[in-house]
């Protein structure tokens, strides 16, 4: 048997450029063989030799033959030469993705767009393995950074034929998603800024190929595309989402997905999981880019003056479709809101009034509202956006205010039925911090909703009488959900001030000082009545960390 330094030098001379292609096919049977995967100067040494194009060729010929022989049918493409040719370069790449060092080579990471061909085209004993490749690549940041780099070859080779495995794609983007939101890449990037955009100007290339896709599909692909572009929003947050924007505006994304949402909602023959679905992707899109949502359009019915006018028929002159997308989707949230909590309310309490059991049928309870978070995210998002945008208009503009009220009469309903539930909720356990702990998704979304709810009308607050007095005590056990809930509590606490001509300066040391007056123009015709009662001074000294006159005793040695 031949050294093993001369079995690895057979190989890479088969491998170079100067070898024939039988030479080269040969020389990549040869790789698995004599080439031990933890010996990194092995593997380098190969590699060097390796006619990258020649690999690149064999990935592009096995693909484009399998799709000629899926549309031809005539014979397996398994029984044919390109499959074993396929799967030979595909294994090949597998030895030295399998190292991080030489998995960084240029002549790896340039093969990712035809690699992820192959494991889109979910191809009989190729794919798979090619999605293992793949996956093993992208599990190194310098891959994703050379596809956020130059995102083109990769969103190239997403079209309707790739979208036969949509798994592949939905890995691809989630890994771009959690590489562009990483906290060590934003630490590690501070001084390189050109970087941060580079990178977050590719990831937005990539999600509008998808979501093109999506938009554009009517069969059973649209909804794993769908599972694939809510894993890959989901860990994008709201500052995530400013700098992706800011870096390549994400108003496409949001049309193509909107468009893709609303066509599954007004599909009566879906069914409600699907449906549910749908929901839950829009709701990314107003938790990230609630102006592109709901201010691709205007109350007006056209388009912002200050968006040049797009040409009939395109894809962004969309103005009527979009206030249809965003009006229906915003109904739906508030119907299935309600449903949610109808849910919720009919279960029976226990018989067996035991702490244990009492607990687990509560929790059993709020798990039938899992989607009423989804539903107030959406309300949540329109009411802080059509506020901002009706500060914004001119006195002299012409805002259509039925259809904003109209909206809001459906909000309302919602909120009512928010406050009808805690209240039921509170009477069952007796227990503010319980609730808390059982379902912090239903408490913190539902308390973001009705914040911004209290913010629209100075008279709302005697409905949410009971949940105000919950918010006091949720903010006052403290910890990050503390924090959270004063948050989503002090715009309604602003606007009650704001409608009385008290500044929130004069509010906190009238409250530090004990004097409850709160002079300012409470008279007003528009001024709010909450001011200066019990509940809002209490809910206010929760949020502002000032302890009360019963506290500071209490605190005091005896």
């Amino acid at each position: 048997m031949e050294p093993r330094q001369q079995q690895l030098e057979r190989c890479a001379q088969l491998l170079s450029r100067r070898s024939t292609d039988d030479e080269k096919l040969a020389g990549l049977l040869l790789v698995p063989k004599v080439v031990d995967i933890h010996d990194t100067s092995a593997l380098a040494f190969v590699l060097s030799a390796l006619d990258a194009r020649f690999l690149e060729r064999l990935l592009r010929t096995g693909a484009k033959h399998f799709t000629k022989t899926t549309a031809d049918s005539s014979t397996p493409f398994s029984e044919s030469t390109e499959s074993a040719m396929l799967l030979v370069a595909v294994r090949v790449i597998d030895v030295f993705a399998a190292h991080a060092d030489v998995a960084q080579s240029p002549k790896l990471l340039d093969r990712i767009p035809t690699l992820y061909r192959v494991a889109a085209l979910d191809i009989p004993g190729v794919s798979a393995e090619a999605a293992q490749v793949l996956a093993a690549l992208l599990d190194r940041d310098p891959a994703v950074q050379g596809i956020l780099e130059r995102p083109g070859a990769l969103a190239d080779a997403i079209d309707g034929e790739t979208a036969r495995n949509v798994d592949a794609l939905g890995y691809v983007l989630n890994r771009c998603s959690r590489f562009v939101c990483a906290q060590e890449d934003v630490e590690r990037f501070v001084c390189a800024q050109e970087d941060v955009e580079r990178y977050a100007h590719g990831w937005v290339v990539l999600v509008e190929r998808a979501a093109l896709l999506f938009c554009d599909v009517r069969d059973v692909r649209k909804f794993q595309l769908m599972s694939a572009l809510a894993s890959c929003l989901e860990p994008v947050d709201s500052d995530d989402a400013r700098m992706v924007d800011a870096a390549r505006e994400c108003l496409l994304v949001v049309q193509r997905v909107s468009s893709g949402c609303t066509w599954i909602l007004r599909q009566k023959s879906e069914t409600t999981e699907y449906a549910d679905q749908a929901l839950v992707l829009y709701s990314h899109l107003v938790r990230l880019w609630p102006s592109h949502v709901f201010g691709a359009r205007d109350h007006k019915g056209k388009s912002p003056e200050h968006a040049a006018a797009p040409a009939a028929g395109t894809e962004t002159d969309r103005s009527g479709e979009g206030r249809k997308e965003s009006e229906l989707a915003l109904r739906l949230a508030c119907i299935e809101g309600q449903s949610s909590i109808d849910k919720m309310m009919i279960r029976p309490p226990p018989e067996d009034k035991d702490p244990v059991s009492v607990r687990e049928s509560e929790a059993a309870r709020v798990r039938l509202g899992w989607k009423y978070p989804v539903c107030a995210e959406i309300v949540s998002g329109w009411l802080v956006w059509v506020s901002r945008w009706l500060d914004d208009q001119p006195e002299s503009s012409a805002v259509d205010e039925g259809g904003i009220l109209e909206l809001m009469t459906e909000v309302q309903a919602l909120a009512q039925a928010t406050v009808n539930f805690f209240v039921d909720w509170k009477e069952r356990l007796d227990n503010e911090a319980e609730m808390l702990d059982l379902a912090p998704e239903i408490v913190l979304s539902a308390v973001h909703f009705l914040g911004e709810w209290l913010a629209t009308d100075p008279k709302l607050h005697k409905a949410a009488l009971p949940l105000i007095s919950m918010c006091a005590a949720w903010v006052a056990g403290g910890g990050e959900t503390g924090k959270t809930i004063a948050e989503y509590m002090r715009p309604c606490v602003l606007f009650a001030l704001d409608m009385c001509g008290i500044s929130e300066m004069q509010y906190v040391d009238d409250l530090k000082t004990g004097d409850c007056r709160h002079e300012g123009n409470r008279n007003a015709e528009n001024a709010s009545s909450w001011v200066g009662t019990i509940e809002m001074d209490d809910l206010a000294r929760a949020i502002y960390a000032i302890p009360s006159d019963q506290d500071v005793l209490l605190a005091r040695p005896s």
